[in-house]
């Protein structure tokens, strides 16, 4: 009998849409030091993009100097999802803000990012321990 194995550095196929995932949610914290951020947990696609714009929509006249987005508990970013996120990065530019996006250890959000070459144009962190140095402004020396 023959018996055929995957390879070892095989990519693992992407979830099914049957399978479960955690329900989107959009948790806004405080103003901390300049900074809002923005906890997305769930699928990032077509769907719930459009509820992040609505969500982002009402912090906009506030003029927050520094946006973080924390995608640490997304479990799909799709198309869709990566052209919210570039949407965004190009109104904070219109704004004068700053827009920073902490994925944490998630390699969904990373291998997407990478994959799109977004992780080069947007400021991309994993800030492992919490985001308060996510809304550090360098020093001007």
């Amino acid at each position: 009998m023959l018996v055929v194995q995957p390879p070892a550095t095989a990519i693992p196929a992407m979830p099914s849409a049957r399978q479960a995932r955690s329900p989107f949610d959009i948790q806004v914290v405080r103003p901390y030091f300049g900074a809002v951020m923005v906890k997305i947990r769930g699928a990032l696609d077509e769907d719930s993009a459009a509820q992040l714009r609505s969500a982002l929509s009402t912090w906009a006249h506030r003029r927050f100097p520094i946006l973080v987005l924390d995608l640490s508990e997304v479990d799909l970013l799709d198309s869709a999802g990566l052209a919210a996120l570039g949407g965004i990065q190009a109104r904070t530019v219109r704004e004068n803000s700053t827009l920073r996006i902490v994925t944490g250890d998630n390699r969904v959000v990373r291998r997407a990012l990478s994959a799109s070459g977004l992780d080069h144009a947007l400021n991309v962190s994993r800030l492992p321990s919490g985001w308060e140095r996510a809304t550090e402004i360098p020093s001007q020396s």
